[in-house]
C-alpha cells in the first residue's frame, strides 16, 4: 500500500474512532484513538519519527498548558465555588437565578475555559436548585449552553479557539471585538429560549429563598494571586504578546508566587487532552505529507471565486457538521489546515471559531462541556436527549446563521 493510501486509511480509522465513542466492548477513548493514529502514521512509513516530533504544534500545546496551570490554581483556591455561590445566592426570583446562571457561566467560560466552568459549577447549580425547591434541568441546560456560547468570546475560552488563535495569528483585540456581539446576543437568546422551553417554570417570576446558605471558604492569598495573574494575562494578550508566551509566563509567575504547592495545580492538568492535541497534529501532518491534503486543497482552490457569504456559510456548515460527528477539537485541527486555501481571511477564522463552538449546543452529546454537566448531575437530575434538543438545536442554528451574517457584514 503506497503512502498516500496508508495516510488515508489511518486518517479515516482515527476519525472513525473519534466519532464512535459508545460502541459495545470498545474502550478506546478519544486521546487513545488519536495516539493510535499518530503511531500508525509513523509505523506505516508516512512520516519519520523525527518528522512526527516536528509536526506537533508546540505553540498550541504551550498555550493550553499555561492556561491549564492557571485554571488549576484557580480550582485549588476555591475561586469558582466562592464567586458563583455569592452570585447565585443573590438571586431573588427564578428568572433572576436563570439570568445569573446564564451570565456568570458565560462570562467565566470566556476567561477560564468552558469545560472547567462546567465541572466546577454543576454541583453548585444542582445544590441551589434543590435548596430552592426547583427543577434542576433548565438551570443545568443554561449552564451547559451558556458555557459554550460564552467561550466563543476569547482565544482562551475553549481548546479549539486556542488552536485558531495560534494558527491564524489574529490579534487578541480583533478576536474579542468581532466576536463580542455574537456572544452577547447568544447569551440573551439562550435566556429567552430557555424561558420559552420551560414556560411553566418561568411563566411567573416566583420568589426563591436559600436558607442557611454560606459561601464556601477559599484561600484568600491564592485567589488574589490568581486574579492578578488573570489580569496580567489579559493585558499581555491585549498588547499582542504571542499567546503561548503570555500564558506560560503567567503560569510561571503563579508558581513563583508560592501560594500553594505546584503539584496541587499540576494534578488538575488534563494531560489526556494535551496528548490528544499532539497526536492529532501528527495525524493531520501525515495526511499533509502524503500529498492527499494538497489534492483536497487544489479542489478547494476552485472555490476562491465564491463570494464571502458563500464561503462563510459553507465553512460554518461543514464545521458544525464535523464538530457534532468527531467533536470540535478534531474538526478544527482538520479545518485549520484547509482554511488557508480559502483565502485565510480573518472573518473565515472567526467563523470557524464561532461555528465549531456554538455547534456544540446542537445535541446533548455535541460538546465535552455538555457531557460534563449532564454526567456530573445524572444522580440528581435527568435531562433527556429531546428535552435538551428543543433548547440546544434552535440556539445552534440561530447563532450559526447570525454569526455568518455578522461576519459577512464586517467583511
Amino acid at each position: 500500500m503506497s503512502h498516500p493510501w496508508v495516510a488515508a486509511a489511518v486518517f479515516l480509522l482515527t476519525y472513525l474512532l473519534l466519532s464512535f465513542q459508545s460502541l459495545p466492548k470498545v474502550f478506546i477513548r478519544r486521546p487513545a484513538a488519536a495516539l493510535i493514529g499518530a503511531v500508525a502514521m509513523v509505523a506505516g512509513g508516512v512520516v519519520s519519527l523525527d518528522k512526527a516530533y516536528r509536526l506537533v504544534d508546540l505553540d498550541t500545546i504551550v498555550f493550553i498548558l499555561g492556561m491549564m496551570i492557571l485554571i488549576g490554581y484557580l480550582e485549588v483556591s476555591g475561586f469558582f465555588e466562592k464567586v458563583e455561590w455569592l452570585i447565585l445566592e443573590r438571586a431573588r426570583t427564578t428568572r433572576d437565578l436563570l439570568a445569573l446562571v446564564v451570565l456568570s457561566s458565560g462570562l467565566l467560560s470566556a476567561l477560564f475555559m468552558n469545560d472547567t466552568i462546567c465541572l466546577m459549577l454543576t454541583p453548585v447549580v444542582v445544590r441551589l436548585a434543590r435548596r430552592c425547591g426547583l427543577k434542576p434541568a433548565p438551570y443545568l441546560i443554561a449552564l451547559a449552553t451558556s458555557s459554550n456560547i460564552g467561550s466563543v468570546f476569547t482565544p482562551m475560552g475553549n481548546p479549539q479557539n486556542m488552536i485558531i488563535a495560534v494558527h491564524s495569528r489574529l490579534p487578541f483585540n480583533t478576536f474579542v471585538l468581532k466576536l463580542a456581539p455574537i456572544t452577547a446576543l447568544g447569551l440573551l437568546l439562550n435566556y429567552l429560549v430557555i424561558r420559552w422551553a420551560y414556560k411553566d417554570e418561568f411563566a411567573r417570576s416566583h420568589a426563591i429563598r436559600v436558607d442557611g446558605a454560606q459561601a464556601p471558604a477559599g484561600r484568600g492569598r491564592l485567589i488574589y494571586a490568581c486574579l492578578a495573574a488573570s489580569g496580567l494575562l489579559l493585558v499581555l494578550l491585549a498588547c499582542n504578546v504571542h499567546p503561548p508566551l503570555a500564558a506560560i509566563s503567567v503560569a510561571a509567575l503563579l508558581i513563583l508566587a508560592g501560594a500553594t504547592k505546584p503539584r496541587e495545580a499540576f494534578a488538575r492538568i488534563d494531560w489526556e487532552l494535551l496528548l490528544m492535541f499532539a497526536s492529532l497534529f501528527v495525524v493531520m501532518g501525515g495526511l499533509r505529507e502524503s500529498g492527499l491534503l494538497g489534492r483536497l486543497m487544489e479542489r478547494l482552490a476552485h472555490t476562491q471565486g465564491a463570494g464571502l457569504l458563500a464561503k462563510l456559510a459553507g465553512l460554518s456548515a461543514v464545521s458544525a457538521l464535523l464538530s457534532n460527528i468527531v467533536s470540535n477539537v478534531p474538526a478544527v485541527v482538520f479545518l485549520s489546515n484547509v482554511l488557508p486555501v480559502l483565502g485565510g481571511r480573518d472573518s473565515l477564522w472567526l467563523a470557524l471559531a464561532a461555528s465549531s463552538t456554538v455547534a456544540g449546543n446542537l445535541t446533548i452529546i455535541g460538546s465535552v462541556a455538555n457531557l460534563i454537566v449532564f454526567e456530573s448531575a445524572r444522580k440528581d437530575a435527568s435531562v433527556g436527549f429531546w428535552e435538551y434538543f428543543r433548547v440546544g438545536a434552535p440556539l445552534a442554528v440561530l447563532l450559526t446563521a447570525l454569526s455568518v451574517g455578522w461576519l459577512c457584514w464586517l467583511g
